[in-house]
């Protein structure tokens, strides 16, 4: 089963449209277990705070974004980082995103971010948009074979 980062941008895009293709790999795979969601603490605290911005607030309830990072978190495999990670990207929050892929053995970063996107890979996990992994998604399932 492909394991796989979630970037924090794509719950929150997923908050403020519920359109595909972060809706589909939400609702239809993330839900029903066709992929492994690895996760840190870390970044269900950058949720969590992006998800505070009082920008953002108006598209959706308190409640909504409660539930947004306790299903991330219930949904996830929780990985240990170190207390430092590498500098290697503009943003240092997106190295956090590297380190949880790393430490966890994902098979996938997906990520809205124009930054990683551009990276194209850490060491050897690529970094997908969410359209991307869905389709590696189908590729794998279609296939019936295991990611890499």
């Amino acid at each position: 089963m492909i394991r796989e980062v979630l970037d924090t941008n794509l719950p929150v895009s997923y908050l403020l449209t519920h359109r595909p293709p972060i809706a589909t790999l939400i609702e239809q795979h993330l839900a029903h277990g066709r992929f492994i969601l690895v996760s840190a603490v870390v970044l269900l605290q950058e949720l969590e705070r992006v998800l505070r911005y009082p920008r953002l607030q108006r598209y959706y309830a308190k409640e909504e974004q409660r539930r947004c990072v306790a299903l991330i978190a219930a949904l996830s495999e929780m990985v240990e980082l170190p207390e430092s990670v590498p500098r290697i990207c503009r943003d240092p929050d997106d190295d956090w995103v590297i380190a949880c892929a790393v430490a966890g053995q994902a098979d996938a970063i997906v990520s809205g971010d124009k930054d990683l996107l551009a990276l194209g890979w850490a060491g050897e996990i690529p970094i997908l948009s969410a359209a991307q992994f869905l389709s590696l998604l189908n590729d794998q399932q279609a296939r019936g074979a295991a990611p890499r």
